[in-house]
């Protein structure tokens, strides 16, 4: 069977492989666009630093420039930077450029500077104001056809934003016509290496309902490789209102997401792309980041001063931020009720381990007491073995003096001499003998087992009551080895008396002199004579 089995497991990885490929490359555009500007949002910081150094560089040559069409030409890279950026940077320098313009006596230069001028009052909305500046400038001395498209362009950009910001219809109706006009005017003199060439051209198809041929023209622009970030930003722009006219939401959010990052990089603030961005993904539920650009691009328009970027924030802005309030507070529901379950199981998890240790400890203690129960059956059992040899040897020993004696008297006997067979009979030298001998084996062996019974003994009795204290060592008093008998649990005193050879009253005499002279309660005296020896 293996052998069949292992070509059918490779066949199966192999058909595996593929589909395991393909899920990677399953991530769609729109979300690879997304993840793209999220890491250069984070990267903001480090943008502007990059942003602010490059003008430093620029405002260091500008002020080493050798003559004031140089000074011109810095001050110019130096307005872009600022442009969407620094509101009062950017309105220095265009004054700055007025006034070398002035100096040098260009038209051409004058009327770039008023346009100039007017692009950064239409970031603020001052519509009237922009107007003002682009009038002020004497556009009948010669001025290139490039220059007179921008000219017109900017107007048609005023207008514009005047006919939205018209509150009385017909105003705005008249707004409307003179935008028409100059965007006309505008489109008969744009060039294609203009980017207001393809941006005017794409709004006029998107109008004629011809969206593909606006995204043909965005595409044909991107194709040049020069393209700077911010008309890269806006090429994408426009690609992505013609699939928002098309109904194409996906390819609309890839393209919004890449005109965003350009921006991002760039770095122009107040990102158009970046508030249609937060509308649509507020659409699509993804309130997390709707919230995020919705925030950095209210941020940035207030930090630019871009009047006409706020206006179009302040139309979904309550709306996501209530939305994406309301998201929080149910996280904040689910966090408090996961933070109260975390809780309780820690609770419990305590309790199991208090529980546990507590058993951890018992347990310790139970093997501690097993261990030196298990010490102490040792030890017992080594005194059983050692006493049990010795009872044996002394009962051993007393069955041969029974012998000799037997012997003994066999041999009086055999001399028919009934007297010394009498006198032998009645003598108690060999009771006495053996007796003597039961004595000393026993306060061998009991002092063997309780070896600081006499000291122990005299501690539960007052100083002056003390016994045996002068006896030599191994050695028991008669008054002492009824109390070892008791500690052996011979309790009777008649049991006591006979093994003696005492009277009983004489053995209770004894006990109840000790008892009296105890230094403890006296009905406790035997009761604690019974625990020495025990361990503890």
């Amino acid at each position: 069977m293996r052998p069949a089995f292992l070509p059918l497991l490779a066949a199966c990885l192999l058909l595996l492989l593929p589909a395991c490929r393909d899920g990677k490359d399953r991530t769609p555009e729109w979300e690879t666009a997304l993840r793209e500007l999220d890491r250069s949002l984070a990267q903001e910081a480090r943008l502007s630093q990059m942003l602010v150094a490059n003008l430093a560089d620029l405002k260091i040559q500008f002020k080493h420039a050798a003559s004031p069409r140089a000074r011109y030409r810095y001050c110019d890279r130096i307005f872009d930077g600022y442009l969407k950026y620094d509101v009062d940077s950017a309105l220095r320098y265009a004054h700055l450029k007025d006034a070398i313009a002035s100096e040098v006596g260009d038209p051409e230069l004058r009327l770039d500077a008023a346009l100039d001028l007017a692009q950064r009052y239409l970031i603020s909305g001052m519509y009237h104001t922009a107007l003002e500046a682009v009038q002020a400038v004497d556009t009948a001395a010669a001025v290139s056809p490039g220059r007179f498209a921008a000219y017109y362009q900017t107007l048609n950009s005023i207008y514009h934003g005047m006919a939205l910001a018209a509150k009385d219809p017909e105003l705005s109706a008249r707004f409307r016509a003179q935008e028409l006009l100059y965007q006309r005017r505008s489109r008969a003199l744009l060039t294609e290496d203009m980017l207001d060439y393809y941006t005017v051209n794409a709004d006029i198809e998107i109008e004629n309902g011809h969206p593909e041929r606006a995204r043909e023209l965005m595409n044909n622009r991107l194709a040049d490789e020069r393209l700077s970030l911010q008309d890269q930003a806006i090429a994408h722009y426009w690609i992505a209102k013609t699939y928002r006219e098309e109904g194409d939401r996906e390819n609309e959010l890839k393209h919004y997401a890449i005109s965003a990052n350009c921006d991002q990089l760039a770095p122009v603030k107040a990102s158009r792309s970046l508030i249609r961005l937060s509308r649509i993904l507020f659409e699509r539920g993804d309130l997390d980041r709707a919230y995020t650009y919705i925030v950095r691009a209210y941020e940035d328009a207030t930090r630019s001063d871009a009047r006409t970027a706020l206006d179009e924030i302040n139309q979904s802005q309550p709306g996501i931020i209530a939305s994406y309030e309301k998201l929080e507070q149910r996280r904040q529901r689910q966090l408090k009720g996961f933070l109260a379950v975390t809780i309780l199981i820690l609770a419990a998890l305590g309790f199991a381990l208090l529980r546990l240790y507590r058993n951890h400890k018992r347990i310790g203690r139970m093997q501690r007491q097993i261990l030196e129960n298990v010490e102490r059956l040792k030890e017992s059992n080594q005194i059983k073995d050692t006493y049990l040899g010795r009872y044996l040897s002394m009962f051993s020993e007393h069955i041969d003096a029974l012998e000799r004696y037997r012997s003994g008297l066999r041999v009086t006997a055999k001399s028919k001499d009934l007297d010394d067979i009498l006198r032998v009979l009645k003598s108690d030298a060999y009771i006495d003998t053996e007796r003597k001998t039961l004595y000393d084996e026993f306060d061998a062996t009991f002092l063997g087992v309780f070896p600081d019974f006499v000291n122990q003994l005299n501690g539960l009795l007052r100083e002056e009551a003390r016994i045996g204290q002068d006896l030599p060592p191994g050695k028991l008093s008669n008054e002492l080895r009824i109390f070892a008998l008791i500690r052996l649990g011979v309790t009777e005193s008649a049991q006591i008396a006979r093994f003696l050879k005492k009277s009983p009253s004489t053995i209770y005499n004894y006990r109840v002199k000790l008892r009296n002279a105890a230094a403890c309660d006296r009905d406790e005296f035997e009761k604690r004579l019974m625990e020495i020896g025990n361990p503890g």
